[in-house]
């Protein structure tokens, strides 16, 4: 019996996975893609007074956000979309206010108005309001109906609008983590006569990045990374719900938070009428993506960040995208750039994004996949590096280099294997290596690792 082994970066030509998720908001049908937090948690009141797509506006996502905001146990509104794994999301919106109809290019003059990007962690919560449903304070939630969970908030935003400054542009940026909320605002590299902004959100593994700009032509700012010291990673799981919000009139919410969380709550399913609210967003474009394989975990914590602990607040200047060597050319316009996912630069056979799979380096080819082959006892392991990125994976047999048959896969952004019967994927905890371990029989027997796009 001899057993062969044999690496091969087998690709199967397939589209970005999450851009069907983007719009570009010139089809008004394209609203019945979007999820509502509010509907889908059952909190009866509505998060907007007007919400469509290229019907306000023509080509863009039209929002009146009613009074809300985000902050520990106050909710506010999301339009999302649930994704698993690791992604790059970018948008370019629009900041418009209501107190001057006759100028509505006006800067919001209500605290904490403010649009952008936001992820949060999913709830197990489908009837949020109380059954049957009252404008009244009540309390507890599961006595009046509700499944309502307090302390269960986890999300990160990076907005534009005004923020704790009324009358200034600025940007917020909020990590929470089982609804404890910690923010900071800033209006450094913003030019106060610009209504729109560009943001970009990016997720690899348990690393989030935030970044924005506030000109077509202007430069990508790295505000933040999660976690840092200063603020918690939420407590999220593989899956989140990503899109966009929009909130406004935060001195009708501030009592209630003061008052602290029952009447939160009640605020949350029945906040009062207010004529003070003072926030229209228009969004051109949500896109989303998987982040080039290239792009790692350990990239987006290298990268240096504009966010000053000293102050909780941005530095003077901030820093930009181009101070992350090894990032920016997979983040900022690049991030929606489609990506070859068979290039190999350093050119030792080796697909620049199965070496970053498997932990070696793409830019230098003397440095190649650690691929180990052995028998153990009647059993042949086949091993290889933990894997950390989002591709799809199969390990495959074959006898004759023509017919191949996979006896392990895991799906993308997965840690879990599935194998044929009497074959297992292990994990050795000291070297952190997994191995698939395949009976010995008596043909020549051939195996590759395959990453399926």
């Amino acid at each position: 019996m001899k057993t062969l082994p044999l690496l091969i970066f087998a690709t199967s030509a397939c589209a970005d996975d999450l851009a069907p998720l983007s719009d570009e908001f010139n089809n008004a049908s394209t609203w019945q893609n979007w999820s509502d937090l509010a509907e889908v948690e059952g909190w009866q009141a509505p998060s907007y007074e007007t919400a469509d797509i290229n019907t306000s506006e023509a080509g863009r996502f039209h929002i009146v956000p009613a009074s809300n905001t985000w902050f520990d146990h106050l909710r506010g509104l999301l339009f999302f979309k649930e994704v698993t794994g690791d992604f790059v999301v970018t948008t370019r919106l629009r900041v418009l206010s209501r107190h001057n109809a006759e100028d509505p290019n006006e800067i919001p003059n209500r605290s904490f108005s403010l649009t952008g990007i936001l992820v949060h962690g999913p709830r197990d919560i489908t009837q949020a309001a109380p059954v049957p449903y009252t404008t009244d304070a009540v309390w507890p939630p599961q006595d009046f109906g509700s499944d309502y969970e307090a302390n269960s908030e986890n999300y990160i935003f990076l907005s534009y609008g005004t923020a704790g400054n009324p009358g200034t542009r600025q940007f917020e940026i909020k990590a929470t983590r089982n609804s404890n909320s910690r923010l900071y605002y800033d209006d450094t590299g913003i030019d106060q006569n610009q209504t729109e902004a560009w943001l970009q959100m990016v997720r690899v593994g348990d690393t989030i990045v935030c970044l924005r700009k506030h000109s077509e032509d202007g430069e990508w700012i790295v505000e933040n990374r999660y976690p840092n010291p200063d603020h918690p990673f939420p407590d999220f799981g593989p899956t989140l719900q990503v899109g966009l919000t929009a909130y406004t009139d935060w001195p009708t919410a501030a009592p209630f938070n003061a008052a602290g969380l029952e009447a939160c709550y009640h605020f949350n399913y029945a906040p009062p009428a207010s004529s003070t609210r003072d926030l229209i967003s228009q969004v051109d474009y949500f896109r989303f993506a998987r982040p080039n394989p290239a792009l790692t975990e350990a990239h987006l914590q290298g990268m240096s960040t504009s966010y000053d602990p000293s102050s909780n607040s941005t530095a003077n200047p901030p820093i930009l995208l181009s101070a992350s060597p090894t990032a920016q050319d997979y983040l900022g316009e690049a991030a929606n750039t489609p990506f070859d996912f068979s290039a190999d630069n350093d050119g030792d056979g080796f697909p620049d994004s199965l070496e970053v799979a498997l932990g070696s380096d793409a830019s230098n080819a003397s440095s190649l996949p650690l691929i180990t082959c052995e028998v153990v006892e009647e059993s042949f392991h086949y091993s290889f590096p933990t894997l950390t990125s989002g591709l799809e994976l199969e390990v495959q047999t074959s006898h004759d280099l023509v017919t191949w048959h996979t006896i392990a896969s895991r799906p993308g952004n997965s840690i879990l294997w599935t194998t044929e019967p009497s074959h297992s994927v292990l994990l050795n905890e000291e070297t952190q290596r997994l191995s698939a371990i395949i009976p010995m029989d008596e043909q020549v027997q051939f195996v590759r690792l395959a990453g399926i796009f």
